[in-house]
């Protein structure tokens, strides 16, 4: 398992809210104003709270359209914009610096302040996101963990393969690449980065790795997980999910679910409005209906 500091959940609303505050100050002037860490609260505590994780070279300027719908429904939303993104800077070599103890640490400090923010906490993420939404359902008592294409396994391998490519490419030095050559600096969306660092590619799989062999031995402690993919994802093995899945169904039977979106076209962020193949009219109304808000 990944080492992180116990978890000190708020309080009240107030502890909540002044550690969102805390949270929200450290985007300084390298942040775009776009990408910084979004709360959106109705002046009292929700009957349910929910954190929403970004992808990796994203930022909350994905949850752009769907942070405002969740909250329209009366509750309260904390977007998080995790370690070393996020910069106004779109070819930053920042995030060749980021890890998974980094990662996971910042992402459990916002689980922390959602306990103050409602009643209950449920957790939704993409990609990476969605890798830190399994980690926290495997390992923290929430009401409902949502990953969504979560980056067990990339361009769909076999988790092994998987896994052995990750080892390997960290023994070697950081480099970063295109998410599309052909775009370049041009990728959209235009708020996050057009380039990703392989060593920080490689640190999100390692989170991925902790919640795939915690699942074979320890029940997980959300009180409900439902994964959410798409059958035509280009970048990552939905079998890997579905493995993950089975396992924790095994330990906890009628508490999971796995969703396979077959109406989508082939894509990997399919929650970003700025991405031009997000569907997001099929897709936010499955979301709202997994986080029991439709």
């Amino acid at each position: 398992m990944i080492a992180l500091p116990a978890s000190r959940p708020a309080q009240d609303y107030a502890e909540a809210l002044t550690r969102a505050r805390a949270f929200m100050a450290l985007d300084d002037d390298t942040i775009m104003p776009q990408a910084r860490t979004v709360l959106l609260e109705g002046g009292k505590p929700s009957a349910l709270a929910v954190v929403l994780f970004h992808g990796i070279t994203n930022n909350p300027a994905q949850y752009a359209q769907l942070a405002p719908a969740i909250a329209q429904r009366g509750v309260n939303v904390f977007v998080p914009r995790m370690p070393e993104h996020g910069d106004k800077d779109r070819m930053t070599n920042r995030l060749s610096k980021l890890t998974a103890e980094t990662l996971l640490t910042s992402a459990n400090e916002a689980v922390d302040i959602a306990c103050g923010l409602g009643e209950r906490v449920a957790l939704l993420g993409i990609s990476m996101g969605g890798t830190i939404a399994a980690y926290f359902g495997q390992h923290r008592s929430v009401a409902l963990a949502v990953p969504v294409a979560p980056d067990f396994a990339l361009l769909q391998l076999p988790y092994g393969v998987s896994r052995l490519l990750a080892r390997i490419v960290l023994f070697f030095p950081n480099f970063f690449f295109w998410w599309d050559p052909r775009a370049g600096i041009k990728q959209r969306p235009l708020t996050a980065y057009p380039r990703c660092s392989t060593h920080a590619l490689m640190q999100t799989l390692r989170a991925g790795d902790d919640v795939y062999a915690s699942a074979k031995t320890r029940k997980p402690l959300a009180d409900r997980l439902i994964a959410v993919v798409n059958r035509c994802d280009p970048a990552v093995n939905n079998e890997a999910t579905a493995d993950v899945c089975r396992e924790w169904s095994a330990s906890k039977p009628g508490s999971v679910s796995y969703v396979e979106m077959r109406n989508l076209p082939e894509n990997h962020d399919i929650i970003d409005p700025a991405n031009p193949l997000a569907r997001t009219d099929l897709v936010y109304p499955k979301l709202l209906e997994v986080l029991g808000l439709s």
